[in-house]
């Protein structure tokens, strides 16, 4: 082998190893947003529009992308069975029109950005969580579909 093949070779290999590396960044950029619902939360201290009395399923959304996002809607669906859920095929769907102790919505969600959003906890909502499967998440500007997590929401924990 010649001092040019090698030299050909080796050019071939690095450019193929940087191809590979721009299209992971590429993929990886944009906002990548992250969700988690607490169900059975309750306030402690004086939180503005906040009742001690209730219990909440807490959403948090983070954007640990590079880009920010608008947050459109807090929703939520209920699949009956596991079938139904892997078929998408849900039994029940609603959004929060106006998220409990949270930044109204639509929300401009930056880059490193955090928001929390509440639903109140109600026997409706704890029957939809025992009995089969309750997702909570949200939709955004950036995403064709919901981000959701499962909750599954305890009966009795209202004190």
């Amino acid at each position: 082998m010649k001092v040019t093949e090698i030299a050909a070779w080796w050019g071939a290999v690095i450019a193929s190893l940087v191809l590979a590396w721009d299209i992971y960044k590429w993929k990886r950029s944009g906002p990548f947003i992250n969700v988690s619902a607490s169900p059975n939360m309750k306030i402690f201290g004086s939180v503005p529009g906040g009742n001690e009395n209730k219990t909440y399923v807490v959403v948090e959304v983070t954007n640990i992308g590079n880009q920010k996002t608008t947050l459109t809607h807090l929703v939520s669906f209920h699949y009956s069975t596991l079938l139904r859920k892997i078929r998408k095929k849900h039994d029940k769907c609603f959004f929060v029109p106006t998220p409990a102790l949270s930044q109204p919505l639509p929300h401009i969600l930056d880059a490193g950005e955090r928001w929390l959003g509440a639903i109140e906890q109600n026997e409706e909502l704890e029957e939809f969580s025992r009995n089969g499967y309750l997702l909570c998440g949200v939709c955004h500007s950036s995403g064709k579909k919901a981000i959701l997590q499962r909750v599954v929401a305890q009966k009795g924990k209202k004190s």
